[in-house]
């Protein structure tokens, strides 16, 4: 059979990059990104907590679109499992991940900063909720969460759009407000992440349109489905869901917050370690546990997190068995030992080859590379 050639790239091979791209229901929206402030139940090992490590911390999608939709009718576990695991669920009260540690303390009505990490960014939208649920042997329900939406700053608005011209992988920051007369021992803060319709993006970026109306629906997601008008087209269909639980404490402020909880970051985790040098932050040292850093060492350092999502060996030692295995597990570990001649940990891909500048292919690359155990066609994509 003759294959047709067009600008050097075969029509077949366009057909299989559509097919992975469309053809397999889990993959086909499929964004990652996890919450890092408050250190959700899957990321807080980031950060030195006695948790156990979830190396898929930003892959929480409720099973991922066909389990979503097609297994569980849409619905999904409030912390982001699948809803037909059995109970409880791995990031649910009881569950692997659910020990109830408390990651930040709170006053009451405080103007929270919130820090969320795309390592995948497919647009869209988060939204945060809170559940004064005082009981970390039991699970918030999502009658609790959605009578406590956390608003963004300034606004009676409690969806974060994201902007049209960031990255594909990006860290957004953006501060809500707690609601007034909510206190609590444990608190359940729940981050839900609404992707979007990139290819909707990308055209209100190229005309130019304003940001409003379009700009919102643009979050009905990528998928084929039934539009407003009565039509039918990709976006119109329902988007894919992440969802993250952390758990809070929200005091009282009457006569002031407590010495504990002053100071924020370093009272909340005595686990915490801290480093200088910018450059090579694998070779971490604790500088003595948080707690016992004075106010003169503390603005020469910095909290040392795992930003990382996965780590390879490289190319002299890939092909030695179980490198893979090895550079994952000691290049996140906390603090980490992760030789730069051994191992290294990419954090952006880009197409290559045939799929060399076609429209989302670079977010397809991120989405088979930036996960463990990656899936990472070594052909088509480059990661650094």
């Amino acid at each position: 059979m003759e294959i047709r050639r067009r600008n050097g790239t075969s029509f077949l091979t366009y057909w299989i990059f559509l097919l992975q791209m469309l053809g397999s229901g889990r993959r086909v929206a499929e964004g990652h990104g996890r919450l890092m402030d408050p250190p959700a139940r899957n990321s807080m090992w980031r950060f030195g907590f006695p948790n156990p490590v979830n190396y898929n911390d930003n892959e929480l999608f409720c099973g991922g679109y066909a389990v979503q939709w097609e297994q569980n009718g849409g619905k999904c576990g409030v912390c982001g499992d699948a809803e037909h695991l059995s109970e409880p669920r791995p990031h649910e009260a009881g569950g692997m991940y659910g020990k109830g540690i408390i990651t930040r303390h709170y006053s009451v009505g405080q103007e929270i900063e919130v820090e969320v990490e795309l390592t995948a960014n497919h647009l869209g939208a988060f939204v945060l909720k809170l559940c004064p649920n005082n009981n970390p042997n039991q699970e918030a329900t999502q009658e609790c969460f959605d009578r406590y939406p956390l608003f963004i700053s300034g606004t009676r608005e409690d969806r974060f759009l994201i902007p049209l011209d960031t990255a594909k992988k990006d860290t957004f920051r953006y501060r809500v407000r707690l609601p007034p007369y909510v206190t609590c021992t444990q608190c359940v803060l729940q981050w839900t992440y609404y992707t979007g319709n990139v290819a909707c993006y990308n055209k209100l970026v190229k005309i130019k349109m304003q940001r409003n109306v379009d700009h919102v629906k643009c979050i009905t997601g990528n998928m084929w489905g039934i539009c407003p008008n009565g039509t039918e087209a990709v976006g119109c269909g329902r988007s894919e869901t992440f969802r993250n639980c952390a758990d809070v404490a929200v005091i009282t402020n009457t006569g002031g917050l407590p010495p504990a909880f002053a100071d924020g970051l370093r009272r909340d985790n005595p686990f915490l370690l801290y480093y200088r040098d910018y450059n090579m932050p694998q070779n971490v040292f604790p500088l003595v546990v948080s707690n016992d850093i004075d106010s003169e060492t503390e603005e020469d350092i910095s909290p040392f997190v795992i930003r990382e999502q996965v780590c390879v060996p490289s190319e002299s030692y890939r092909v030695i068995p179980g490198m893979l295995s090895w550079c994952q597990t000691n290049c996140l570990r906390y603090p980490p030992n992760c030789p730069d001649a051994l191992c290294h940990c990419p954090q952006v891909c880009e197409a290559i080859g045939e799929l060399a500048g076609r429209e989302g292919a670079d977010v397809y690359c991120m989405d088979q590379c930036i996960v463990y155990p990656p899936r990472c066609p070594k052909k088509r994509c480059s990661c650094y």
